[in-house]
């Protein structure tokens, strides 16, 4: 059976097209295919059970064979195939250790300390970050008006997650 390529961007889009064109039994097809294997191992069992019996090992073993064949042909016909059904997506994982608004940061010259990155207290309420805030803050004024900024350093060693600073 001649199956086209898929032409795709990663493995996961691979895998999603071919999982779409994957033909599916119904389920009546199934349990008629079933059906028929189930026919098959009782003739086969009736008619060797009626043939007659000699002492030939060597044709004993034979039968023995071919029953356990057809056994084994017959179980992993009918064994449940849950593995090809999706599993469901898992749910988000609340996060941990909140995320501080990148968009609050400003960079400040420091004589001992280079450029600092803080992040003042109005600017992280403002954009809806209503967490508590540890005791590392410093009163300063920023365009004539009194807030508290924080450091980096401060809010990371809080618990908060600070990317990029």
């Amino acid at each position: 059976m001649f199956t086209p390529k898929i032409q795709s961007e990663s493995l996961a889009e691979t895998h999603c097209a071919q999982r779409k064109r994957a033909v599916k039994r119904p389920a009546v097809a199934r349990k008629v295919i079933s059906g028929l294997t189930a026919l098959a191992v009782a003739i086969s069992l009736f008619g060797a059970s009626a043939a007659p019996s000699y002492a030939d090992r060597q044709g004993d073993n034979l039968a023995k064979a071919l029953a356990a064949a057809l056994i084994l042909g017959v179980i992993i016909n009918n064994v449940d195939k849950n593995h090809h059904k999706p599993k469901p997506e898992p749910k988000p994982v609340p996060v941990q250790h909140p995320r501080v608004p990148g968009i609050c940061a400003i960079e400040i010259e420091s004589n001992d300390y280079g450029t600092v990155s803080v992040f003042p207290e109005r600017c992280l309420r403002e954009e809806g970050f209503n967490y508590r805030l540890p005791d590392c803050a410093r009163s300063v004024r920023i365009y004539g008006e009194r807030d508290r900024i924080y450091s980096a350093r401060c809010l990371r060693d809080a618990g908060f997650r600070v990317d990029g600073y």
